[in-house]
């Protein structure tokens, strides 16, 4: 398709590749690369929007239900069908009003498993499975 386009109008240029390690010598670009790469950017101002993740554990079956506002978990629900629903529960409590990042949720999850040590291991699987999920 360049190439067609080259043709029609007679004209040739090299592309500019551009990445944090190629910035172009313009002013004012790089502040604004910075912002457009940020977090805040790409997902603080998205629309709100729904996430449904599901998963089958050899402990359990795990559905959780994400509402997100402006980057942020508004509400959030788990189904299992785990015979100790209590961590996951919390989970779903501890997790309205966090940042929808996965480094955010680690750090709930971590705290959930020092909170629930005879889960740790169910926990940590989940851990690993809801991070990996989100990045």
């Amino acid at each position: 398709m360049t190439e067609a386009y080259f043709e029609h109008f007679n004209a040739h240029c090299e592309p500019e590749y551009i990445s944090p390690a190629a910035l172009p010598d313009m002013p004012g670009f790089e502040q604004q690369f910075a912002r457009q790469s940020s977090w805040e950017w790409n997902f603080g101002q998205a629309p709100d929007f729904s996430h449904l993740l599901d998963q089958r554990f050899s402990w359990d079956g795990v559905e959780i239900h994400f509402d997100v506002e402006r980057g942020i978990v508004s509400r959030c629900q788990i189904f299992s069908d785990s015979l100790n629903p209590t961590p996951l529960e919390v989970l779903a409590q501890r997790l309205q009003g966090i940042a929808y990042r996965p480094e955010a949720l680690e750090e709930v999850l971590i705290q959930l498993s020092a909170d629930f040590p005879q889960q740790q291991q169910e926990l940590n699987e989940l851990q690993q499975w809801l991070v990996a999920s989100l990045r």
